[in-house]
């Protein structure tokens, strides 16, 4: 049997339930089901605690030859788990330049990183852009508590702060991927805290732009309204042609 065998169970267990436990279960699992298909991952986490996450890479990889995990927190965590594949470093996520000195061979590259450690969006935001170049190319980056959706008023977990630092943080990541579109692919999963997965689409030693944050527009009336002054296009979808679309539906014609 694997390490960690049961905790899996459970989750498989959790992610069939109609209670709030199967987004905690699948989020966990989504990140088991990467790490089970790449053969020799090289995955680091940021921010260790109970050692969910490290469970779940570490079931992954049991039986992965030269597969290894670095977890890093500020915190001593190094009893959270125990595996021969299992590397503990009790520092600052963020200061990678330490890091590198203690395990080269994240220059190598990196397969998956996570980053759940300090829930600030400038924290988030000095580790995505410390370790992007190092990620290797379709290497994964997920990123925790990015759903502010249950944390609002009124909700199940009703928590302002909590609302607020997760829609800093998602933010973020949508001005990060607007600066990047051809660099990274995008994609979230809600519920419980949210998880959100960055998929790299260039070399490794590659960096990232710098992000574009965008100021949303309220008040649909006065934004019409300063538009028609202006005598500014909009952008509507043309349905007289396939102009208006990036693949033609017409050439699948033949298909049917």
């Amino acid at each position: 049997m694997k390490i960690y065998e049961k905790y899996i169970n459970t989750l498989l267990a959790h992610s069939k339930k109609k209670s709030e436990s199967r987004f905690a279960a699948n989020q966990l699992l989504e990140m088991h089901f990467e790490a089970t298909k790449r053969e020799s991952p090289v995955i680091v986490e940021l921010g260790v605690d109970k050692g969910q996450s490290t469970r779940v890479f570490l079931n992954a990889i049991t039986d992965k030859s030269n597969a290894r995990l670095i977890s890093i927190d500020i915190k001593d965590c190094k009893e959270a788990v125990k595996s021969s594949n299992w590397e503990f470093v009790q520092q600052d996520s963020v200061d990678i330049k330490s890091l590198l000195l203690k395990k080269p061979i994240i220059k190598d590259g990196i397969d998956i990183l996570y980053i759940d450690s300090l829930h600030t969006q400038s924290h988030v935001f000095k580790e995505v852009y410390g370790f992007f170049e190092y990620i290797k190319p379709k290497g994964v980056i997920y990123f925790d508590d990015i759903d502010s959706g249950p944390y609002m008023n009124g909700q199940r977990k009703d928590s302002v702060s909590t609302e607020i630092v997760n829609r800093k943080i998602f933010n973020l990541l949508e001005a990060i991927f607007r600066a990047n579109y051809s660099s990274i692919d995008f994609s979230i999963n809600r519920g419980s805290t949210g998880l959100a997965k960055f998929v790299k689409n260039s070399e490794l030693g590659d960096k990232l732009n710098p992000p574009i944050f965008i100021k949303k527009r309220q008040f649909k009336f006065f934004w019409k309204l300063l538009e028609l002054l202006k005598l500014k296009k909009t952008y509507h979808h043309d349905n007289s042609s396939n102009e208006s679309f990036l693949i033609n539906v017409d050439n699948d014609k033949n298909d049917e």
